[in-house]
């Protein structure tokens, strides 16, 4: 038994109460009756639905309303669809916009009847905002002037919109990680993203004359990053993080939702452990950081 089984074998005898809610159903199942749970209104509303599921696509119920939480990849919107959410906040939203830390968005005061309504606005211009709760990996964060700043070497945007392809709106990744996964990318020379504080962080670094991304792994709270001595090219992003979400989907914690962020499956295992796991799932032995 490989020390990841172990670890995951004494962590995951009994199942927190959120596992089991998720064992429900698909959270899509409660996505394509929207239009049916805005009609039937607070009444009808099911204590799963609420606590959970509607969470998965960004629905928050705050007893009278809903807040709902718009995925902005790299915090970066175009003209039309930064019109359409002031827009949106304007008609049902009580014309209030928050911005999170997460470089996202967050309409509040949001009536059940206009739920459904919201969501096919938005999408209308290509605004998503499924997965942006609970246990799915979160918006991706990088340099805000990503593309613009004098100081920004790799232009990430194309590199998240691959990530998020992959990800995001996928039916086999809504909902089937441990916990919630954040991510960010540095393409720049200036740290702009607190990039050291997220659970996958790549960070711009230079390998025999290359520009790539080291990696650094496990920050929580209050704690930064782990290095994982790996550097990945721009092409090997995607092939790293895919591997890297399989392997935290496959060993994570699922007891304790207190103690199941990737830090303490790191903290247990070790992360050259980890990482090995990765490579043998990517089937690339990838590079040293640079």
């Amino acid at each position: 038994m490989s020390i990841l089984e172990s670890a995951f074998e004494k962590r995951n005898k009994k199942q927190n109460k959120v596992e089991k809610v998720k064992s429900l159903k698909s959270p899509m199942d409660s996505y394509t009756k929207l239009e049916e749970i805005a009609k039937g209104g607070y009444e009808n509303l099911t204590k799963e639905d609420s606590s959970y599921f509607l969470k998965c696509f960004g629905l928050f119920d705050k007893g009278e309303d809903f807040m709902l939480r718009v995925r902005i990849p790299i915090g970066q919107l175009n003209n039309e669809q930064a019109m359409r959410i002031g827009e949106v906040a304007q008609k049902y939203g009580n014309d209030y916009i928050d911005l999170t830390t997460r470089m996202q968005i967050e309409l509040r005061y949001l009536q059940i009847e206009n739920i459904a309504k919201v969501l096919s606005e938005l999408k209308e211009v290509g605004i998503s905002t499924f997965q942006t709760g609970v246990d799915n990996p979160r918006n991706t964060v990088a340099d805000p002037l990503d593309g613009l700043a004098f100081d920004n070497i790799i232009n990430v945007k194309a590199i998240v919109e691959r990530l998020q392809s992959l990800v995001i709106e996928n039916p086999e990744w809504i909902s089937v990680l441990p916990r919630k996964f954040n991510t960010g990318i540095l393409g720049s020379l200036s740290n702009s993203c607190n990039i050291f504080g997220h659970d996958c962080c790549f960070v711009l670094a230079n390998s025999n004359g290359e520009f790539g991304f080291n990696v650094y792994l496990g920050a929580r709270v209050g704690v930064q990053s782990k290095d994982a001595n790996i550097f990945v090219s721009v092409d090997e992003v995607s092939d790293f993080y895919m591997a890297l979400l399989e392997t935290f989907k496959t060993y994570g914690y699922r007891d304790n939702r207190n103690k199941n962020r990737l830090h303490f499956l790191l903290q247990d295992v070790g992360v050259e452990a980890f990482v090995d796991e990765i490579k043998r799932r990517a089937g690339k032995d990838f590079s040293p950081a640079g």
